[in-house]
């Protein structure tokens, strides 16, 4: 991860998390999603470098002035250095280990690249 990412994740207390490393699957952006949810959660997608520079020829990606990607609501954080070539290895080590990247969480909530969340974070959350 980068500096700007690790200062970013490094105030997550809450996380949504997702991850795409392979080229057919698109952001999903959550729906129904409150003000007080976009506040309190981190929306983190994982994405690879190859990943990366595919979503910026293909989607509107933005940085902000600390140098984070955006795509919607989702912060891009690229990964380096992954440690398998097949990607679904990948996708599952992420998943696994998202307390490892983001060690500062108390919660985390993994959605499947393939899925849309549909609910509010926050009543997940609660439940």
């Amino acid at each position: 991860m980068t500096v700007a990412d690790m200062r970013y994740v490094k105030g997550c207390k809450y996380v949504v998390a997702s991850g795409i490393f392979n080229p057919y699957s698109i952001i999903h952006q959550p729906t129904n999603v409150s003000v007080h949810s976009r506040k309190l959660f981190c929306f983190v997608m994982l994405v690879d470098e190859k990943i990366l520079s595919l979503m910026k020829y293909r989607e509107t990606v933005e940085e902000d002035i600390h140098g984070g990607l955006w795509a919607g609501i989702w912060r891009l954080i690229p990964l380096k250095h992954l440690p398998y070539n097949e990607t679904r290895r990948n996708e599952e080590i992420s998943k696994l280990l998202i307390h490892r990247l983001i060690p500062q969480a108390q919660y985390s909530i993994w959605v499947s690249s393939k899925m849309v969340l549909v609910a509010d974070p926050l009543l997940i959350l609660e439940r």
